[in-house]
């Protein structure tokens, strides 16, 4: 056996305004849509996946809230990114040095309060 993939499934109380906001503010490809009418998507960024899906009756449950992360993002050169998508509103923490794992690093929220880190290695040559 060997993974080759792993995508966050986060629950949302609106697909297409989630979906605005990983295409339009975070850069990801606008994705398929699912259901009748949509209630499942998945945006790619570089190859990566985050699971959107709103089911009724099915309300957010973000680790955000308690200041834990929902997902981490492992990049590349994310200065330019963060001056991006700051540009764009998102609701962002800034950059932070974490020598303890040797990671710059900075947070997002999405609309429904995930908490999604970007974060490069502080010691890349």
């Amino acid at each position: 056996m060997k993974v080759i993939a792993s995508a966050p499934h986060f629950f949302v109380t609106n697909l297409k305004r989630s979906i605005d906001f990983y295409v339009d503010v975070l850069g990801f490809d606008r994705p398929k849509l699912w259901g009748e009418p949509p209630s499942f998507a998945m945006p790619r960024k570089d190859g990566y996946i985050v699971m959107l899906n709103q089911e009724e009756g099915v309300t957010p449950n973000p680790n955000g809230k308690h200041s834990a992360t929902d997902a981490y993002f492992w990049c590349e050169d994310i200065d330019e990114y963060y001056s991006s998508i700051k540009k764009k509103g998102a609701r962002i923490l800034g950059i932070e040095e974490r020598p303890l794992y040797g990671m710059r690093e900075f947070e997002v929220y999405d609309p429904d309060g995930y908490r999604l880190v970007f974060a490069e290695d502080m010691n890349k040559e």
